[in-house]
């Protein structure tokens, strides 16, 4: 049985975890099982605050200003869980291979549930990539699925793939999870930009810039970290731009968004100069068009806000429609065909009205002084 240090005794929340009254958290945070006693992120009492840790050791300031400990001690049995960087698609094309194989196989959700004493819930989340099944479980539900022998060797590999933190994992904290993932894996990303400009042509002034406007306040340190992320996701995405790009970047941009000024003169004329130079390089996959302000396009654009349309290689994984709001928790991702396709024919068809791809931008760097 783990003990616990003198100062200060066992708060109400540890004492609930420890009974079992409520699930413990620490378990989807990286927490570790120590002894019978698991680590809460929970304050030991629901009138202090400021908790600043939680493996294994929970700091907080008392309402008298005395900083307080509470610590476990007790035998490591190993992590129960590691940190997760979100859904990748390796883990998604996984999950999508498994429901193909129990609906060949002729099975529901409930059937395989009863089957492996579990709740419908947990092999509908192996399904949707929210959770990883253990190679045991896979193992099982090979079986139930009838899966061929010379089948099993490749699922197994493909699940040791999809238990592979994605490339962002460093940056996890501030990384949008479900967007990363996805524009990282696709072979062709198309993007409709009507207010400011696609955050993977974005110099990091620019950037950085956007970001002060967006949340003045945020802190310093968070916000390097989203920087570093946005030029990791640039790199990882479209290449260096020296006939490494590694997905094809179509963007159709409103002359307005080159007009409108983020940061001072420089760094917007840094900014046209980064774009002109994709544009004048004919090894890159960036392609680049801009709607004149007087050419009349279709209204169905002007609804469509700023967007994105992926297109994978991998089996399976059907084109997505990325929807990007001001906040990360309004952007909408979905892979409905028909949405995908409504919105895939108001770009087609508004590209029309733009000049060809390597047409020069319609302002340059002295235009901002």
């Amino acid at each position: 049985m783990a003990s616990v240090l003198r100062d200060p005794p066992p708060c109400h929340a540890s004492r609930c975890v420890r009974r079992g009254r409520f699930p413990n958290p620490a378990r989807r945070s990286g927490g570790y099982r120590v002894g019978k006693l698991q680590t809460s992120p929970y304050p030991p009492d629901p009138t202090l605050c400021n908790v600043t840790e939680f493996d294994r050791r929970v700091s907080w300031s008392a309402p008298n200003g005395e900083e307080k400990t509470l610590a476990t001690r007790g035998r490591e049995e190993g992590p129960v869980s590691q940190p997760r960087s979100g859904p990748t698609v390796a883990l998604r094309c996984f999950g999508a291979d498994l429901r193909r194989r129990r609906e060949a196989a002729g099975m529901t959700l409930q059937s395989v549930a009863e089957k492996i004493k579990k709740d419908r819930v947990t092999p509908a989340r192996w399904e949707n990539a929210e959770t990883v099944p253990n190679p045991r479980m896979v193992g099982v539900l090979l079986d139930l699925y009838q899966t061929p022998a010379d089948e099993r060797a490749e699922v197994l590999r493909a699940l040791a793939e999809a238990k592979k933190p994605g490339w962002w994992h460093p940056w996890r904290e501030v990384a949008e999870v479900g967007v990363i993932d996805l524009e990282s894996a696709a072979t062709s990303i198309r993007s409709y930009a009507p207010g400011v400009l696609p955050d993977l042509l974005q110099t990091t002034e620019y950037a950085e810039a956007l970001m002060s406007l967006r949340n003045p306040y945020e802190d310093p340190a968070v916000r390097r970290l989203r920087l570093e992320l946005l030029e990791a996701r640039k790199e990882h995405t479209i290449g260096d731009g020296n006939g490494k790009d590694r997905a094809g970047l179509w963007v159709l941009l409103e002359e307005a968004t080159l007009r409108r000024r983020v940061g001072g003169p420089g760094v917007m004329a840094r900014q046209l100069d980064y774009l002109e130079s994709r544009i004048a390089d004919v090894r890159s996959s960036v392609a680049i068009q801009v709607i004149p302000p007087r050419v009349p396009h279709p209204l169905a654009i002007s609804l469509c806000g700023h967007l994105e349309i992926l297109r994978f290689k991998e089996f399976g994984m059907g084109e997505r429609l990325i929807q990007i709001g001001l906040h990360p928790s309004m952007t909408l991702i979905t892979d409905d065909s028909d949405a995908v396709e409504n919105y895939r024919m108001a770009v087609d068809v508004t590209s029309g009205f733009a000049p060809p791809r390597f047409t020069p931008l319609p302002l340059t760097s002295k235009d901002f002084g």
